[in-house]
């Protein structure tokens, strides 16, 4: 198989520069393309706007370019955007099939911090706090990075963290997510005993294996073992997250047991808890 070189990436673009104006949405990160075989970095523009006339000519589009070793391996690629800036750039324009949001190839950066009322009005509006007022769970506040409506609750007498994914433009999402949290919150006794067995089931062996390698205890695990029902009275459970799909998980301290790791528990309102893993 023919490897492919970072001229096949410049091939993919027009080959004549443009100059373009735009309004940085996120960090920049870099991964490999081309059947893994090179390093593009990437970001997100949450809008482009003609040079000349300050006007917004596109919505939300992919930035990237290709980096050698030596630049990826130096860093410097992740400082070339600051989110919420404007830049004024050379790019090339995507020469294929059209993607659901245009795809430029940065060559050079021209300026930073170029004046544009039309792009800041843009950043002005994405920055204003969305939030969601439940009768139940209270207001939830949007994280856009993120993609999650996050907030607190009162768990078993104790307060916990809430974050559900949503799909931002897509209202029904947002429902979906906070039916799934509100069935949980509304009989929660009987979700806390389920959850912490499902967790104390699949992990109590492990943690004691753990307690085995603990040179600071002189608790013999042979004689004196971590049981079931004191795993599942030990962790402290501090998050719920909950996916666009339903599917839930719950996150807890493990009270050392793993020596500082996290326990975590996924499940769906059909099914009840379905697994369980430590992290971290």
């Amino acid at each position: 198989m023919k490897k492919r070189k970072i001229e096949d990436f410049i091939a993919l673009y027009a080959s004549e520069d443009e100059e373009k104006l735009v309004l940085i949405q996120s960090g920049t990160s870099a991964d490999k393309t081309f059947l893994d075989t090179f390093w593009t970095a990437h970001n997100h523009a949450l809008a482009m706007a003609d040079v000349q006339s300050g006007q917004v000519i596109s919505g939300r589009c992919y930035l990237s370019w290709p980096l050698t070793d030596k630049e990826r391996e130096a860093g410097d690629y992740s400082k070339l955007f600051a989110k919420g800036q404007v830049y004024r750039i050379k790019a090339r324009g995507w020469k294929g099939d059209a993607f659901s949001e245009p795809q430029w190839y940065v060559t050079e950066v021209l300026e930073e911090g170029v004046p544009c009322p039309a792009l800041e009005e843009i950043w002005t509006e994405y920055t204003k706090p969305i939030l969601l007022e439940d009768a139940v769970l209270g207001t939830l506040t949007l994280d856009r990075e993120m993609s999650t409506f996050d907030g607190t609750y009162k768990w078993m007498g104790k307060e916990v963290r809430i974050s559900l994914d949503v799909e931002i433009e897509k209202k029904a999402s947002w429902t979906r997510v906070t039916n799934v949290m509100k069935k949980l919150l509304a009989d929660q006794e009987v979700w806390d005993k389920s959850l912490r067995a499902m967790a104390a089931q699949k992990l109590t062996a492990l943690a004691n294996e753990w307690l085995a390698d603990n040179d600071q205890t002189d608790r013999n695990p042979e004689k004196d073992p971590i049981t079931e029902d004191e795993f599942a009275r030990r962790i402290l459970l501090t998050e719920f997250t909950v996916s666009p799909g339903g599917r839930f998980t719950v996150w807890y301290e493990d009270d050392d047991m793993f020596w500082g790791h996290v326990v975590t528990v996924d499940g769906t309102l059909k099914k009840g808890p379905i697994g369980a893993d430590m992290q971290g």
